[in-house]
């Protein structure tokens, strides 16, 4: 009867290691197959839908001027390329309680001089 050593037991690790990169590399070719064989295929058209009027510009938030929106957005798109502006809204909405509150938490926190 032959015992399992620790060399025995890493010579299965690295079985088993090189058969889990072998497995996830077919299935990254299967993948990349798929990928290839869907952009190869002929894109349908899609029916064409009349364009809709755009509305007149109205003020995304009220007594914040569309120059300030126009430079905020020029700002994000020279920083972090082209992105897309969801929400802008006022500070102030009440919420310096829970920042007060965070704050004395983490303070709390800190060690104190004897």
């Amino acid at each position: 009867m032959k015992t399992y050593t620790t060399m025995d037991a890493i010579g299965d690790i690295f079985v088993i290691y090189g058969i889990v990169i072998v497995v996830s590399m077919l299935v990254a070719v299967v993948i990349r197959g798929i990928v290839w064989a869907l952009s190869r295929s002929p894109a349908q058209e899609a029916p064409t839908v009349p364009a809709k009027p755009t509305p007149a510009l109205r003020p995304a938030v009220e007594g914040v001027p569309q120059e300030h929106l126009a430079v905020i957005t020029a700002t994000i798109a020279a920083m972090l390329g082209a992105h897309r502006i969801v929400h802008i809204e006022t500070p102030g909405r009440g919420y310096s309680w829970t920042a007060e509150a965070r704050t004395v938490h983490h303070t709390s926190h800190t060690p104190h001089k004897p």
